[in-house]
């Protein structure tokens, strides 16, 4: 419902872009699942394209429960009249016969475009809290359930409260309108029939709720189906169950995915769809997956290739089909370890490409005039420019000019070198950026004989040996998580551990139960910098790009994510507060200070070492003694982000792969 400068609740997506957005979900998909109501245009966008084709664009439609709303009551039953409202709302909309009023958080307007037919099923809720589930069971007791269209035997209050809802919704249609269509409730791996003895967190196997405690009656001639969201990485019990990470796929390999959803398939009597799978293509990572299906830090082409593979291991387990999540990035998402360092009213303003939630989509949003990281001088024509001064005593290649400019996806600095025609040997050239945001002066890393107002330092050492640091103080990763890491926070908090590594952690560490394994923390340096061609338009592209390093020799453009850097929002310009018992609150800043200076390379040199002193030859804006002088750069705050759509190289691997023909 969502697309950048807007949360899901303001329902903006335009006629236009629901056109543009099915014609290009139809060439690769039969199906698009809502979650929600969707605006008028919505079905008026499908019921047009399905007019003008022989191969229809089915509608899997959902009925959203607010988690808020489940989470506050602790008792399901308590918002039966609300959901069985909204799944009347929802079967009116289908058959383009209502009007649906404004409501804060809820599309509205004049329903008048009937695909009913073109719609596949319902499909109600969400992805239910275990808590509520057994906070609703312990206030009920199993029982029967004897709906007109489903039945059950031997029911929880909860599948029986489920069972209720769907048996008035599909009597409503079927009054209303004369027609019966498959409806389901979604399911997730949380809350299967399965026994999960490996699952290290009792909350994600807490409580069961089955599909088939709820069985069609002759009455109800559509049927109903088991609808699951299964993605590799999450629970930790697809990590850690034997019987999942030793099963051997149709390709002869290891697959706990498909371990998984075969188990689950044997298990479940009715057809079971895989209403959500997938892998974001973001910066960031945020969970592991034992066999490479991270959540995060993937390329476009990888995440197509995944999406893909998956797909094939849902339709092998026999399975009625599954469903890619999402169609587009959705800039307002955050992801349980970021989420703390930024804004939470602003997300949906700029593009946090380190945060996994964001970018599931085979739609990207870029940033109009944004840096494409490919050596173009034209992407800079607007930058601020400083000019480099100094001897050229210790290194070959002489630093010429700095430029500075940003976009909605982090802060960005090209380093203009003399030409020499060949690509620059950084065995034995080193450059470091120093970014500092709170005015704090440090001591720089690598033994380099000066200070500067840096809170962060930027190492451009080549491949593999280019990184972002953080002045220590200023490490909210330790501020955060660093008691759980086992760091040593006297000397973070003093500043006495001097230029760290940036860092986001992906597991907080676990027992597993039946063996007594102890699964340690894990964080990943997320400031380990890639090298690459960050321009979509070319055969080189690598989506996961930082840096982009000229063969001739002549520029080095780098991007640096906001979040990175410690600005909780750029649009506003607000950062992370300096003194280290203010922990991740905000302030507000008025600009970046930008220094540069090359030096004579030490490789093995940690950024600790001062054995001996590394000398600056060339400096922007300069050397005043031992200090590294600063240009200060900002920017204009903005509500509404100017962007382009975008196929992300997902898509036209999901193209190619023809994966719909395998349904």
């Amino acid at each position: 419902m969502a697309k950048p400068g807007t949360f899901p609740g303001q329902a903006a997506i335009t006629r236009d872009e629901y056109d543009r957005w099915v014609d290009a979900i139809g060439e690769i998909a039969n199906v698009v699942r809502t979650y929600t109501i969707h605006p008028p245009a919505f079905y008026r966008a499908l019921a047009a394209y399905n007019e003008n084709t022989d191969d229809s664009l089915l509608l899997l439609q959902g009925t959203w429960v607010p988690t808020a709303d489940l989470l506050e009551g602790q008792d399901a039953t308590e918002m039966s009249a609300t959901v069985d409202r909204e799944l009347e709302r929802t079967v009116d909309v289908l058959h383009g016969a209502t009007s649906l009023p404004e409501r804060p958080g809820y599309a509205s307007g004049t329903y008048d475009a009937d695909v009913s037919d073109a719609t596949l099923g319902l499909l109600f809720g969400i992805e239910w809290p275990p808590e509520v589930v057994a906070a609703t069971n312990d206030r009920g007791s199993d029982g029967t359930l004897d709906g007109q269209y489903l039945r059950a035997s031997d029911a929880s209050p909860f599948e029986r409260w489920l069972g209720n809802r769907l048996n008035r919704a599909i009597a409503y249609e079927a009054r209303t309108f004369g027609v019966h269509r498959p409806a389901a409730f979604v399911n997730w791996v949380t809350t299967d029939p399965l026994d999960h003895p490996y699952e290290p967190f009792e909350h994600e196997d807490l409580v069961s709720v089955d599909p088939d405690a709820l069985q069609a009656t002759d009455a109800y001639r559509a049927g109903t189906f088991a609808a699951y969201h299964v993605y590799p990485y999450y629970p930790d019990l697809l990590n850690e169950t034997p019987a999942y990470v030793d099963y051997i796929d149709h390709r002869g390999e290891p697959n706990s995915y498909a371990g998984y959803l075969n188990e689950l398939v044997d298990v479940t009597d009715h057809p079971v769809v895989v209403a959500e799978f997938g892998v974001p293509s973001s910066r960031g990572i945020a969970h592991r997956d034992v066999h490479g299906r991270d959540q995060g830090r993937h390329t476009e082409t990888r995440q197509g290739e995944l999406v893909a593979a998956m797909y094939e291991d849902i339709i092998q387990a026999g399975t009625a089909g599954g469903i890619a999540f999402a169609w587009q990035n959705e800039w307002f998402k955050r992801t349980w370890n970021l989420d703390a360092r930024s804004v939470p009213g602003r997300r949906p303003f700029w593009s946090n490409i380190e945060t996994p939630e964001q970018r599931f989509g085979l739609l990207a949003f870029d940033p109009v005039d944004g840096i494409s990281l490919d050596g173009s001088a034209d992407d800079w024509s607007d930058a601020m420019t400083i000019t480099a001064t100094g001897s050229r005593d210790s290194t070959p290649r002489t630093l010429e000019t700095v430029q500075v400019t940003h976009d909605y996806e982090g802060l960005a600095v090209r380093l203009e070198f003399e030409p020499t025609g060949s690509p620059i040997d950084w065995n034995v050239t080193n450059t470091l950026v120093t970014i500092g945001l709170t005015g704090g002066v440090s001591e720089l890393p690598f033994g380099v004989d000066a200070i500067a107002a840096a809170d962060f330092v930027v190492r451009l050492a080549g491949p593999g040996r280019s990184k972002l640091l953080v002045e220590s103080s200023y490490d909210v990763f330790a501020r955060e998580f660093g008691q759980t890491a086992g760091l040593n926070l006297n000397a973070y908090r003093s500043g006495e551990a001097g230029f760290v590594p940036v860092r986001e952690p992906i597991n907080l560490g676990y027992t597993v139960p039946p063996t007594g394994g102890q699964v340690p923390f894990e964080a990943v340096e997320t400031g380990q910098l890639r090298y690459g061609n960050g321009n979509p338009s070319t055969a080189e592209y690598n989506s996961l790009t930082d840096v982009y390093d000229d063969p001739r020799g002549r520029a080095v453009e780098f991007r640096l994510p906001w979040i990175l850097l410690n600005v909780a929002d750029p649009s506003t310009k607000q950062r992370i507060q300096t003194p280290w018992d203010a922990g991740l609150d905000v302030t507000s800043f008025d600009s970046v200070e930008i220094g540069v200076a090359t030096y004579e390379s030490v490789q093995d040199r940690t950024p600790t070492d001062r054995s001996s002193k590394t000398i600056l030859d060339r400096a922007a804006p300069g050397l005043d003694g031992t200090t590294l002088g600063t240009e200060s750069y900002t920017w204009d705050n903005w509500n509404q982000p100017e962007y382009e759509e975008r196929l992300k190289k997902s898509y036209e691997v999901l193209r190619q792969s023809d994966w719909r023909g395998n349904v």
